[in-house]
């Protein structure tokens, strides 16, 4: 009984890694994800860091480029929004650390990430536990929340 117990427990074991994902197939995943976003809206990753390029708008050819980045494993919150048109998260840390990098020592509370497209129910929770994942194979740990939502003025 000892060996089959010892056996069965091996198989999980081993069935679990290799279903699991490793951190190059979870972050190119996620930036797949990102693909159908406007030209303007490009994230990537970047060794320990989740950065985001925004180009602004401009009257001549192109436009200014804002680049805004979390560390990865200081990520403690996703909070996420789910329309008919996108998925955006939010992600926060223990203490602000999200900033441009620009300027690096000007550290921001939030962090935005965002896809644009339709998307099924099923979808949010694929991409909720890639996130997750993501953060844990970085060497933190975070959790899922649903975003409030905004309430009217008056």
């Amino acid at each position: 009984m000892t060996k089959t117990f010892l056996s069965a427990l091996l198989l999980v074991v081993v069935a679990s890694n290799s279903i699991a994902q490793t951190k190059e197939q979870t972050e190119a995943w996620i930036i797949q994800q990102t693909e159908m976003n406007p030209y303007a809206m490009k994230p990537i990753i970047e060794g320990h860091e989740l950065i985001s390029r925004i180009t602004m708008a401009s009257v001549t050819v192109g436009g200014e480029t804002i680049q805004k980045a979390i560390p990865i494993n200081l990520v403690t919150t996703i909070a996420y929004t789910h329309t008919s048109e996108y998925l955006s998260y939010t992600m926060t840390c223990d203490k602000p650390c999200a900033y441009l990098l620009e300027e690096p020592d000007q550290k921001r509370p939030k962090f935005l990430f965002e896809i644009y497209r339709q998307l099924d129910a099923a979808y949010v929770s694929r991409m909720n536990s890639a996130l997750l994942h993501l953060v844990k194979l970085h060497g933190g740990k975070a959790k899922v929340v649903k975003a409030d939502a905004p309430k009217p003025a008056f």
